[in-house]
């Protein structure tokens, strides 16, 4: 794509993106991002937000403390889509008044059902505990 169809696919609502993940070895935490991909205007980027999450709810907790930190800011940034690296990209090859003007324009994008499932899954896994600790407690009496 040119750097003219870029700029008119971001006012339709393209972005750039990255994930995050991290990971944590005992007292070592790690937090890192993905390769910046490009999503047309219309399409989902949810789904390439599952992997880099999931691998942070297996792996990104062990680390002490900031493993926990990590990973709550990991699953935080990724159910809401990913970080928008558009602006400063934009700002990179058009100029910072252009690029701001773009954006200043531009469609803001709609989550796909691939993140609105991400999201789902996300707060059903506390109200998974929460539900198993009232019911051993509620048989326990």
């Amino acid at each position: 794509m040119s750097i003219q169809q870029i700029e008119e696919d971001v006012l339709r609502g393209g972005r750039f993106r990255i994930f995050r993940y991290n990971f944590s070895v005992i007292v070592l935490s790690f937090q890192r991002s993905s390769e910046v991909r490009y999503f047309r205007a219309g399409q989902g980027y949810g789904a390439h937000a599952w992997p880099w999450t999931l691998l942070s709810m297996v792996v990104g907790w062990w680390g002490f403390p900031w493993g926990i930190v990590f990973t709550i800011q990991t699953l935080f940034t990724n159910c809401m889509g990913g970080k928008d690296v558009t602006p400063e990209l934009l700002a990179a090859v058009l100029g910072q008044q252009r690029a701001a003007a773009t954006m200043a324009r531009a469609a803001r994008p709609k989550a796909d059902i691939w993140l609105w499932c991400l999201r789902i899954f996300i707060l059903l896994i506390p109200l998974s505990i929460f539900a198993a600790i009232a019911s051993v407690e509620h048989t326990t009496r």
